[in-house]
């Protein structure tokens, strides 16, 4: 929020001060003020606000070039000076104004000389308040100047050229607690401010300084200052700044650090392996062009500040933690949070996390049909059963209507998930496993995740609602072999019988077609030489394999834990019956990758969560032989 003259009327007949003048430069055209104090000044709410005045309060980095000299907090208008020398003296805010020798602001200097023009007050930015007290006092703890205007008349009466008092107040109705209907008021509005601001994170610059002040001022919601935020930054009236070398030049704001970002987040993924091989000839000519390539983290770090404006602690660890807590850059979909750096990281992490996640050596995408789920409520599946024949209409003959009989079985989503940490060390040390190989890993976790949860449907207990509490393969339903036996041809024969003649409920065939044979690593040998040679194994010279190239085989390490000889034949998925389903959260088919800057480490901490389901839907297109 602003302090200003415009906004913070007080009634200064119950103030007393003592002014001290000093004399000033000439010359020089300098003079000493006090920019802020501690006094409580009224707000837009009507409660008292006070500006913190100690070291951990007040951020000073913006000051080591001083701060602008304005005329009543008109950002439109270029400043008539500097204030310099900015610090924190006997609990105030003190420098020395330095007036332009132009004739607007030699005009205004001749006025403070006359004692014409003798208020300040001060542009703050306020990054953290505290809570309201009882008396209606609101106290920021943490904010930091980027502007000092002369006004006509000043909310803080200690403020001004050459001032060096301090203020009493005697009697002031400002003592009185207030109400609670109005503290709750103030609660309200502060929250609004805080909002508001939060728009403005990480746009510097007079022009988002006047806006926010007059958002604030002109009692605008949250929803309207984000339309005006959101229309000021397509009009791309940024102001420029300079980056790489002398003739290089990108747009602050929104268009330099989306530049930024897309440069180092090429940089990056060449860096980190995560181009894939189709484009890495692309990748590479395009890295001529990139002046962040070939850069480690921490020189990333710094560029990043660089690029923002901000500060760049001389220490590296402090360096990158300002990278990372950097508030992230308002975007044109307001949808960004953190940093534009953790950010940044955090994409890497992502694109590792997916590159372990399609690489992982999963086998259930071949067979199973996927399913999307709405939430994590029980869901139902129905399958009806086949319509029936058509029955014959003699002339003038009324038509029948055909029935169909419901198959309703369950499945229940639930998240899995787990959690990793990118040490500030790791980014120091530009530690590259650190950003690929355990995010990777996660990914693949991921992955196997959903093919355990598909496999123990094979291998589990399941009970479908129609097989009469018999588990999902059994004799009675026929799509268990009576006998344990190998793969030949005797026994397959036997196999693609069951699911051709499978019937639905209403006795309709079903004539299923054997897609997949299904078997443990154990027997793959034996699978693979049934299905490829012409030669029906085990026969005569002039036996043919009718089986060769009939099935794709799908060989599954984790059916060798519940049976190392058992084969299962499989029809394919979306046909006349459905086997087994794999159900996603709104149908997305990846694991969610998201992060924050690390409270109780330094660094940052990623979770990885995945949320699906497996469930058999229809015992008739898949059949077991327990071999032998």
């Amino acid at each position: 929020m602003k302090r200003q003259a415009e906004l913070f009327v007080t009634d200064r007949r119950e103030l007393h001060a003592s002014f001290e003048r000093a004399a000033a430069d000439i010359g020089a055209r300098t003079v000493p003020i006090t920019i802020a104090t501690d006094a409580p000044i009224p707000g837009p709410s009507g409660a008292r606000e006070i500006l913190r005045h100690d070291a951990d309060s007040i951020d000073l980095s913006y000051t080591a070039r001083g701060l602008p000299l304005q005329i009543a907090h008109n950002g439109a208008e270029l400043p008539i000076g500097r204030v310099d020398q900015v610090r924190i003296d006997s609990g105030r805010l003190r420098g020395v104004a330095r007036f332009s020798q132009s004739t607007r602001a030699g005009d205004v200097w001749q006025d403070v000389l006359d004692g014409i023009v003798s208020d300040v007050s001060v542009g703050a930015h306020i990054e953290r308040w505290g809570d309201v007290a009882d008396d209606g006092t609101i106290t920021a703890e943490r904010w930091r100047p980027v502007e000092v205007s002369l006004v006509a008349i000043g909310a803080d009466p200690a403020a001004g050229i050459n001032r060096t008092s301090t203020v009493t107040t005697q009697g002031s109705v400002m003592d009185t607690p207030i109400a609670a209907a109005e503290k709750t008021a103030v609660i309200d509005e502060r929250a609004r401010g805080a909002e508001i601001g939060a728009l403005f994170s990480g746009l510097t610059g007079e022009r988002w300084l006047t806006m926010e002040r007059d958002l604030l001022r002109d009692g605008a919601s949250v929803d309207a200052a984000r339309v005006q935020v959101l229309a000021a930054l397509k009009s791309e009236a940024a102001p420029t700044v300079t980056r790489g070398t002398a003739d290089t030049v990108i747009r602050a704001g929104v268009d330099g650090i989306d530049a930024w970002v897309s440069d180092a987040e090429a940089a990056l993924n060449f860096k980190f392996g995560l181009v894939p091989d189709a484009e890495r000839q692309g990748a590479v000519a395009d890295l001529d062009r990139n002046q962040l390539a070939g850069m480690s983290l921490r020189e990333m770090a710094r560029e990043y500040l660089r690029v923002r404006g901000a500060s760049i602690p001389g220490n590296t660890n402090r360096m990158v933690d300002a990278a990372l807590s950097l508030p992230a850059l308002v975007r044109r979909n307001f949808s960004h949070s953190t940093s534009d750096f953790a950010n940044l990281l955090g994409s890497s992490a992502e694109k590792a996390l997916m590159t372990g996640y399609n690489e992982a050596p999963e086998t259930y995408a071949a067979w199973t049909r996927n399913v999307s789920m709405s939430n994590f409520r029980q869901h139902t599946f129905t399958n009806m059963s086949l319509f029936g024949d058509l029955a014959e209409i003699k002339e003038g003959g009324e038509y029948t209507y055909g029935t169909f009989s419901d198959r309703a079985n369950t499945a229940t989503l639930a998240t899995y998930g787990k959690g990793f940490s990118i040490t500030r060390q790791a980014i120091t040390n530009d530690d590259q496993s650190a950003f690929v190989d355990i995010p990777r890993r996660m990914g693949r976790a991921a992955a196997r995740q959903v093919g355990d949860l598909v496999y123990a449907v094979i291998t589990g207990d399941v009970k479908l609602s129609e097989q009469a509490g018999a588990t999902l393969f059994n004799t009675t339903d026929g799509n268990l072999a009576s006998s344990a036996s190998v793969i030949d041809t005797a026994n397959m024969s036997i196999a693609r019988s069951a699911l051709r003649t499978m019937t639905d409920p209403s006795g309709a065939t079903l004539n299923i077609q054997p897609a997949y044979l299904l078997v443990p690593a154990a027997i793959e040998t034996t699978a693979q030489v049934f299905l490829r040679t012409a030669a029906a194994p085990g026969g005569g010279n002039n036996d043919v394999n009718v089986f060769q190239n009939s099935m794709q085989l799908v060989v599954e390490p984790r059916l060798d834990a519940d049976d190392a000889n058992a084969w299962y034949v499989m029809a394919a998925p979306g046909g006349e019956v459905e086997t087994v389903v794999v159900g996603w959260l709104d149908g997305r088919q990846e694991p969610y990758l998201e992060s924050e800057n690390g409270f109780d480490i330094d660094g940052m901490r990623y979770k990885v969560r995945i949320d699906c389901t497996a469930a058999a839907l229809d015992w008739r297109g898949m059949y077991q032989n327990a071999g032998a």
